[in-house]
């Protein structure tokens, strides 16, 4: 991705935008570590009782800081748009060299905004780009030393001090939905094909003729307008997207709906059991996004961290449906292979994916 993105321009612009954060170099990082020391290993425990995917082998993680953060996502972007740069190399080749350097700098200052502002609200990650096997390589920030669950600590401390929150209960909390995510990719052998399959296919489609572009800008304006359009539909992504986009794009909201919810739901039903203040941490958590304001929901929409926001809404309701509707074992025959998982309609109407994977 080198002809669209300057790593380290990105990087610097990230490093900017994300802060150190007030708790960076405190005791209080110290003990949240201890804290974690303590919490990942039992999530592991839990997530395997609860979500009834097979165990992979026990995890590395970190704790990083902001700017870490973003340039490790930095990294994982360049390698999931590579195909995308392809499609754009000979037009940025035939380009003048000073307007292509202009193009170079203006993308990577984009990047490391973007990337720079979500750093400063992730508490935690997997990283599901790069396989396990892989995380060890030339290049990589040795802050990471191998891991492939990363805690942002500045900002676990940060939440963990303005809500009040028990500590010990706090960092369970977070381990357990992140935890959820690597037995996901690591622990159900056709997931991550599946995930890069469908981002593949979406990019695939990328048209990037002016002329169609600004035939889908004014059908934008006119969907921005009608009442009609959904408000998952209302994000640029979507506005912007041609038809055959659009099916993609479904298909990769129902998967991270199922991923991002379920790792909500296993948080929650195997935090009830263990964690004491998880009800006063939810609504609070609740509360919170409810309450954003008019700047953090605009940009939120225009990066996208709103639809992330319903994908965890609309999965986490959909396996409480599924377990109330045919127990927790149903849940699990999610990961029995691609074709079992739920459509988009189906994660509005679990009852129809129930009566589809029991036939």
């Amino acid at each position: 991705m080198s002809k669209l993105v300057d790593p380290s321009l990105a990087s610097i612009v990230a490093r900017r935008i994300a802060g150190r954060g007030p708790h960076e170099s405190s005791d209080l990082l110290d003990q949240l570590k201890r804290d974690l020391d303590t919490a990942v290993p039992y999530a592991e425990e839990l997530v395997a009782q609860e979500s009834r995917i097979p165990a992979p082998p026990p995890v590395k993680w970190g704790v990083i800081d902001r700017a870490t953060w973003a340039e490790t996502n930095i990294s994982s972007m360049t390698a999931l748009l590579n195909p995308l740069v392809q499609k754009v190399a000979k037009r940025l080749d035939a380009m003048p060299f000073a307007a292509r350097m202009a193009q170079r700098a203006l993308v990577s200052v984009e990047v490391g905004v973007l990337l720079g502002y979500v750093s400063r609200r992730v508490l935690g990650q997997y990283d599901l780009l790069v396989p396990e096997s892989d995380k060890v390589r030339p290049g990589r920030r040795k802050a990471l030393d191998g891991a492939s669950l990363y805690f942002v600590g500045p900002n676990l401390v940060e939440t963990q001090r303005r809500y009040d929150f028990v500590p010990q209960d706090f960092a369970l909390w977070v381990a357990l939905h992140e935890v959820t995510h690597r037995f996901q990719f690591e622990g159900v052998p056709w997931l991550r094909e599946r995930f890069l399959t469908l981002v593949r296919s979406y990019v695939d489609t990328v048209d990037l003729d002016a002329r169609g572009l600004a035939k889908r800008l004014r059908s934008a304006a006119s969907q921005l307008i009608s009442k009609q359009t959904p408000p998952e539909e209302r994000n640029p992504m979507y506005l912007l997207a041609s038809p055959e986009q659009r099916l993609a794009l479904n298909d990769i909201q129902a998967l991270m709906a199922v991923v991002e919810g379920h790792g909500n739901y296993v948080m929650d039903a195997a935090g009830t059991r263990v964690i004491p203040s998880l009800g006063r941490m939810r609504d609070i958590f609740d509360k919170r996004k409810e309450n954003l304001g008019y700047l953090q929901k605009v940009v939120g929409s225009a990066i996208g961290l709103d639809m992330k926001l319903r994908q965890y809404e609309l999965g986490q309701r959909f396996c409480e449906a599924v377990v109330a509707g045919g127990g927790p074992g149903a849940l699990s025959r999610l990961w029995i292979g691609p074709e079992q998982l739920p459509s988009l309609d189906e994660l509005n109407n679990p009852s129809r994916w129930l009566a589809r994977v029991a036939a």
